[in-house]
């Protein structure tokens, strides 16, 4: 315990002048002796311990007075060192920079020599048509500091002739650069390919990149016209009977892109290693202008011999007056559409091919010559915006948007074909549109999503939701608001009255009961709507997943704007089974409003026309033969089997929910209507089956149980 008196907590007598102060003097001190004694008390009871703290140190003592001695003679080692280094640093820097100027000096001579080898060497390679070795000399005299060599030299004399080999070197690279351009122009009207790479490969060397590349990218240009002239020539001459005269325009635009993108993997090579990199983007604009050009050609010819024009005006006419039932006689047969729709979207297939493929070219180019990933962010921004403005990316756009028109027309028109041919076969119990209706819708949106094209995938997807929920669910909606005739699925007995009165009728009228026919085909066509709307609605599920895995494995690399697109897309169409879902409870509830509340009425009827105050012996032969359980349970089977066969698997269960809520809502109804001797199974003894104010109505059933009883119970 440490002491924490200090020089101005002493008291002094002679200042204590009053009683007060005397007896706070005395309180103070009383403190201060109850602190010393506490204080003394600790250090006698832990005398032991402070003795061996004490011996420990005076053992400690010895070692310290070692490790003093080490860290003062560590203290004069590092002094040392200290120093030492100091002075070898400063001998360091001085020698490195008397080396950096002696290797800048051997630098300076060594220009000085190479200036004078490369002054005598040029003519001399020149003079025997020696280009290489000329450009090398050349490629080593512009990498010099004129000015740095001309203050390099002593004497007067010396400085002019390191003033004429520079002379001498400047007029051969402007000969120089003069002969290789001349030599260049003349391999190409020659089609001397292995000149026009020997030349192609000097003008970095005059550090001439751009006009290199500019004029070996227009001789590459020129091949890829005169190939494609050919081929275009091809194209126009392949009768239409040929094996490929479906899709020869997709296959001649696919040799463009093929071409284009072939040169730049020969050459890429090329120009990495004679102008380094960095340069690629330079050669493939020139590439695409030319592209634009050679594909502008094709897409016209293609335009022309498949009439497309015509055929989209045609099309156009048709869906602004598409409410006529009959087709107007300019519009294309659907039939007739299908090859061109899948040749359009091959052709923009084949061309977001390529764009990717150009993309990653002079992606890899920007990342290997650009280091700070601002500046390459901002070079592939800049060539990403001229690709995108390019004509052949505006004229595919132009394709696509055609074919958007041409294949929402085809949904549209085999729509109305599969309406017009729905059937039922007689085992099935759905017509076949919905079959036909969501293949038709698969087959379009497939083909919309080989096409390559976002915005046509989810132009189709659109159409086909409005399509899906106009002509199918809506058209159920329809039929199943004409409502189901109960005729016909009755009990047996009624059924037998009806089918006596019908047999009665044909034979007076000698013919089928009109009333009778028209009720059956009412209840068939609403059938049939109901379940189709069901399998409308696994349909859906299906498709939306098959589209999704269709998406995900054909339109790879998307941007998560073009993905959100998708997305929202396939989730409009997935939504569509919420419309078709309201659809089906619409009918369910058709169904039960018409075919089961009237038939439950009276079979629970029953119940109110048998007594419930019953004796034991009349009790003990309920349980063995109850008279309304057993009939309502015939009954029920009866309505539950006649339209098993009819229905589908799911709405026989919505079905069977509701049969079981009607006859329960029904005998409820009755039972209440009733009095009882026995109410006990309604209760247990662990918890209720009803609400103590349910309790109390079902015990005023009991006709032994008086109304004060029952209110006095603690339910």
């Amino acid at each position: 315990m440490a002491d924490t008196t200090t020089a101005d907590d002493v008291l002094d007598p002679r200042k204590l002048t009053s009683l007060t102060d005397i007896k706070l003097a005395y309180d103070k001190l009383c403190k201060e002796e109850a602190t010393v004694i506490e204080r003394l008390e600790w250090s006698v009871g832990n005398r032991h311990h402070l003795e061996a703290r004490l011996s420990h140190l005076a053992r400690l003592v010895p070692t310290l007075q070692l490790v003093q001695a080490d860290a003062r003679q560590l203290e004069n080692t590092i002094s040392f060192t200290h120093h030492l280094a100091n002075n070898v640093s400063a001998k360091v820097r001085q020698l490195d920079l008397a080396k950096s100027r002696v290797v800048e000096t051997q630098a300076r001579v060594g220009d000085l020599l190479d200036l004078e080898g490369c002054s005598g060497g040029v003519a001399t390679a020149l003079a025997q048509e020696d280009y290489e070795t000329a450009a090398a000399h050349i490629h080593r005299f512009l990498a010099m500091d004129e000015t740095l060599l001309l203050h390099t030299t002593v004497s007067a004399s010396k400085a002019e002739s390191v003033e004429t080999w520079f002379d001498r070197l400047r007029h051969a690279d402007k000969e120089l650069s003069s002969l290789i351009t001349h030599k260049f122009d003349e391999a190409v009207k020659r089609e001397d390919m292995a000149s026009v790479d020997r030349f192609f490969k000097l003008f970095p060397l005059l550090n001439k990149h751009e006009e290199g590349l500019k004029k070996f990218t227009t001789y590459l240009c020129a091949k890829i016209q005169e190939t494609t002239a050919q081929n275009l020539a091809a194209a126009q001459t392949l009768g239409s009977r040929e094996k490929r005269s479906h899709v020869i325009w997709a296959d001649t635009i696919t040799l463009l892109f093929e071409g284009i993108a072939r040169t730049i993997e020969v050459r890429q090579p090329i120009i990495e290693t004679y102008y380094g990199p960095g340069h690629l983007s330079l050669v493939i604009e020139m590439l695409q202008r030319e592209c634009d050009r050679q594909a502008g050609r094709i897409l016209a010819e293609m335009r022309k011999h498949r009439r497309l024009e015509a055929t989209v005006s045609s099309v156009r006419s048709s869906l602004r007056y598409s409410g006529g039932k009959e087709p107007r006689a300019d519009q294309p047969d659907p039939r007739d559409l299908d090859t061109l729709l899948g040749e359009l979207t091959l052709i923009n297939a084949r061309a977001e091919l390529y764009l990717r493929f150009i993309r990653r070219r002079v992606s890899a180019d920007f990342e290997a010559s650009i280091a700070d990933k601002t500046e390459r962010s901002k070079q592939e921004t800049a060539f990403e915006g001229k690709l995108s403005q390019s004509q052949m990316v505006c004229d595919m756009a132009v394709i696509v948007a055609d074919y958007t028109i041409l294949e929402q027309f085809y949904l549209n028109e085999s729509f109305k074909k599969a309406l017009a041919m729905d059937i039922v076969e007689e085992t099935a119990n759905t017509s076949s549109l919905v079959d036909d209706a969501f293949y038709i819708v698969k087959k379009s949106v497939r083909r919309a999503i080989a096409s390559n094209s976002v915005d046509g995938v989810c132009a189709m997807l659109n159409h086909a939701v409005t399509l899906i929920e106009t002509q199918l669910a809506e058209g159920f909606k329809q039929t199943l608001r004409k409502g189901f005739p109960a005729q016909g699925y009755l009990d047996f007995n009624q059924a037998y009255t009806v089918l006596q009165s019908s047999l009665q009728s044909t034979l007076q009228a000698g013919k089928i009961n009109t009333s009778t026919a028209d009720s059956d085909a009412l209840r068939q066509a609403f059938l049939t709507a109901l379940n189709n709307t069901e399998t409308s609605i696994r349909h859906i599920k299906s498709l939306h997943q098959t589209l999704e895995d269709n998406i995900n494995s054909a339109m790879v690399g998307l941007s998560s704007t073009a993905r959100a697109k998708l997305d929202s897309c396939l989730n409009d169409l997935k939504s569509t089974t919420g419309k078709f879902a309201i659809v089906g409870e619409f009918g369910i509830s058709q169904l039960r409003a018409t075919a089961v509340k009237p038939r439950v009425k009276p079979w629970v009827d029953i119940f109110n026309t048998t007594s419930h105050d019953i004796k034991e012996d009349e009790f003990v032969c309920y349980e063995a033969n109850d008279p309304f359980s057993q009939t309502l349970m015939v009954q029920v089977d009866g309505l539950l089997g006649s339209f098993l066969p009819l229905l589908t698997e799911d709405n026989y269960k919505s079905l069977v929910s509701v049969l079981v809520s009607e006859v329960a809502e029904q005998l409820e109804k009755a039972v209440f209507k009733s009095t009882f001797n026995r109410v006990s199974e309604y209760s247990t003894t662990t918890t209720w089956r009803l609400t103590p104010s349910e309790m109390r109505k079902v015990l005023q059933l009991r006709v032994d149980f008086k109304a004060e009883e029952i209110k006095r119970l603690k339910l």
